[in-house]
């Protein structure tokens, strides 16, 4: 069940990180768009090794506590594959093809693409329209990724009691996220989100709206934790807590906060050369981040200045009312880890 099929009502965004479950649900009259419900709970370590899923049984678990705590009654879900673990490309074949013969050819072209056997493969497609090229040829977006992925995830979120209408790619959910409620991408050509997660951080390029390129690699805020740890001597669990409260020894933001840091901003001028060697475009108006190291203070400025590149955070809600069950404060600080979620919960409304 890898599908773009389209389902209309509100659908909670599930978004099974390396570190949490991220669940958040919508609501829409009109143009505006409500937060419902949402939630974080975090994932007991060993349970994911970076975005494989070890153990079905306690992601489960983690999204039966959201969906407990973020009190909501809908049962219908919407989850997301890395792009990391899947094929997403734009193919373009004749229009002519008939329209009972279509899947199948789609099935060949995909098969050039995908490096498993189809059998393997839990495969989808989109047919988006007449190609800039040639009238005579239409363009078609392909997706695929091992059935292992699709299944694992399927079970936790049954086991949970959620129904899962939609699996989509994380990709995929950011771009409609970015189309629908963030406003950047009208003002600028090229546009970099980069996401700090947990142990894997990622980036997805928009040129003109639609993502270009993507890339994961290992890095994340589980290492600045850890250094915490071997540093100062504490428990994984006493220095996550104490990073996120601000209890630390001084000298913690020159020893410890300061090199991270650094590291962060040479992760984003990686995956910008990444970018760039890959497309032979050396241009990006604007670099906006997300995930849960982008609320380090001044790390937009700092990766600003030493990019030359406009750098911001990304708020898809700056527009969006909460629900009176939604706690503001909360909310605003988990705003960072909340686009997928987001991204995923908007695919009830196409």
């Amino acid at each position: 069940m890898f599908s773009f099929s389209k389902k209309s009502g509100n659908l909670l965004g599930i978004d099974i990180s390396s570190s949490a479950v991220k669940l958040l649900e919508l609501s829409r009259k009109g143009s505006d768009y409500r937060v419902d419900s949402y939630a974080v709970s975090g994932l007991p370590d060993g349970v994911t090794s970076e975005r494989d899923i070890n153990e079905a049984e306690k992601v489960g678990e983690a999204i039966k506590q959201a969906v407990k705590n973020s009190r909501t009654k809908s049962r219908r879900c919407a989850l997301g594959i890395p792009s990391s673990m899947a094929i997403n490309k734009i193919i373009t074949i004749p229009a002519s093809i008939p329209a009972g013969e279509l899947e199948a050819q789609i099935s060949l072209e995909a098969e050039q693409y995908i490096p498993y056997p189809m059998d393997e493969v839990n495969f989808d497609f989109e047919v988006l329209g007449p190609s800039e090229t040639s009238s005579e040829m239409m363009d078609v977006l392909i997706a695929g990724t091992r059935t292992e992925n699709v299944e694992v995830r399927l079970a936790a979120a049954e086991m949970a009691g959620l129904h899962v209408e939609i699996v989509d790619l994380e990709s995929n959910a950011v771009e409609l996220l970015f189309k629908t409620m963030i406003n950047e991408l009208d003002k600028h050509d090229v546009v970099a989100a980069v996401d700090f997660g947990a142990s894997m951080t990622g980036i997805n390029v928009f040129e003109q709206g639609k993502v270009v390129f993507s890339r994961e690699q290992v890095f994340g805020g589980r290492q600045l934790t850890e250094e915490i740890s071997q540093r100062y001597g504490l428990s994984y669990a006493e220095s996550g807590l104490a990073k996120k409260n601000g209890n630390l020894p001084e000298g913690y933001v020159s020893e410890v906060l300061d090199p991270f840091r650094e590291n962060m901003v040479r992760q984003v001028q990686r995956f910008l050369q990444f970018y760039y060697a890959s497309t032979q475009n050396e241009k990006v108006d604007k670099v906006l981040l997300s995930g849960g190291c982008a609320s380090i203070p001044g790390i937009d400025e700092q990766i600003q200045e030493l990019i030359g590149i406009p750098t911001a955070l990304a708020n898809p809600f700056a527009n969006v009312v909460l629900h009176s069950k939604v706690n503001p404060a909360r909310f605003t600080s988990d705003i960072p880890a909340m686009l997928v979620p987001a991204g995923l919960a908007l695919r009830g409304f196409e």
